[in-house]
C-alpha cells in the first residue's frame, strides 16, 4: 500500500491567511474593492459518501454531529465528467472526498470512471483521494488503489483533532456584524467547485451545510463562469467556522444556529 501524502488542517500560514480574509470580507471594504474569492473551474472536490468510521469532532461535513449513509451516485460522476469533456473543462485536480470515501459501496466504479477520464481526455489532471488512513477496512480497499490515484491523508488516529470551531456560525458571532458574506475564503478557490450528492457547490463543505440545513441550493448541472454562485456564498458562509477567524481547538463548540439546525434534522 502506498503511504498517503500528509495533508494538515491547521498551519500558521493558513491562519494568517484567514485573518485577511475577514478584514478584507467586511462590508466597508468589499463595496470599494469588490470580491476577493471567485468559484473556480480549475479544480474539483467531489463528497462521495457522509459514511464514516472516524467521525471526528469539529467535521465539517457533520459526519460526527449527524451521522448519515448518504452515497452519491455512481451515475452522479458519470454526469460531472460528462459535462466536463461537452464544455472542454481541463481540471488541473480532482479530489475524491467524503465522510470517508474508500466506504462508498461503489468506490472503485467511481475510480474506474476516473481514471478513463484522465486517460483519454485530461492526461494531465491530478487525481488526489482523501482518506482518513483509519481502520482495517479503509486499510483494506486503500491497499488495491491503482497508482494512477495519488493519497492524501491527515492519518488521524482518534476522533479528537485540531480543527476550526466549524460549528460557530459567524453569524451568530458579534465581530462579524459587518462582515459581507459573498465574499466567500480562500476555500473556494483553492478547493474549487463542490459536487456533492446535493448538487453543485462553490465549495464542498457548503453541500454538506445544505444536507443539515436543508435549502436544496445545490444546482443540478455543473456552474458554467458567468454563475458567480453569490446566493450560495450568502446562505452558506454565514454559517461556516470557516469563514474568517475563529481559533482552532480540540473541543466540541456549536452556536445557537447549529444547534436549532442538528435538532431539526435529527428530529425529521
Amino acid at each position: 500500500m502506498k503511504t498517503p501524502l500528509r495533508h494538515r488542517n491547521i498551519t500558521l500560514k493558513r491562519l494568517v491567511y484567514d485573518t485577511y480574509q475577514f478584514l478584507r470580507a467586511q462590508s466597508f471594504i468589499s463595496c470599494h474593492f469588490g470580491r476577493q474569492y471567485h468559484p473556480s473551474l480549475t479544480c474539483a472536490e467531489i463528497d462521495i459518501t457522509y459514511k464514516c468510521n472516524l467521525k471526528c469532532i469539529n467535521c465539517n461535513r457533520s459526519c460526527a454531529q449527524s451521522p448519515s449513509d448518504i452515497e452519491m451516485p455512481v451515475a452522479d460522476i458519470a454526469a460531472f465528467i460528462r459535462e466536463s469533456i461537452e464544455r472542454k473543462i481541463e481540471w488541473k485536480r480532482i479530489r475524491i472526498l467524503g465522510g470517508e470515501p474508500t466506504l462508498h459501496s461503489g468506490i472503485f466504479d467511481i475510480i474506474d470512471l476516473l481514471i478513463e477520464y484522465q486517460s483519454r481526455y485530461n492526461p494531465s489532471v491530478r487525481l488526489v483521494l482523501g482518506t482518513n488512513f483509519f481502520g482495517s477496512r479503509v486499510h483494506q480497499v486503500l491497499k488495491k488503489m491503482p497508482d494512477a490515484i495519488i493519497l492524501k491523508s491527515t492519518l488521524k488516529s482518534s476522533r479528537v483533532n485540531l480543527f476550526k470551531p466549524f460549528n460557530v456560525a459567524p453569524v451568530d458571532t458579534v465581530y462579524n456584524r459587518f462582515s459581507d458574506y459573498t465574499c466567500g475564503c480562500r476555500i473556494i478557490e483553492e478547493c474549487g467547485i463542490g459536487l456533492t450528492p446535493s448538487g453543485y457547490y462553490m465549495c464542498a463543505i457548503a453541500g454538506g451545510i445544505d444536507r443539515i440545513f436543508g435549502y436544496d441550493m445545490g444546482r443540478k448541472q455543473l456552474p458554467d463562469e458567468s454563475d458567480a454562485l453569490s446566493d450560495q456564498m450568502s446562505a452558506f458562509c454565514r454559517l461556516c467556522g470557516h469563514f474568517g477567524v475563529q481559533w482552532p481547538t480540540r473541543k466540541t463548540k456549536k452556536s445557537k444556529t447549529w444547534r436549532l439546525a442538528y435538532g431539526q434534522y435529527q428530529g425529521k
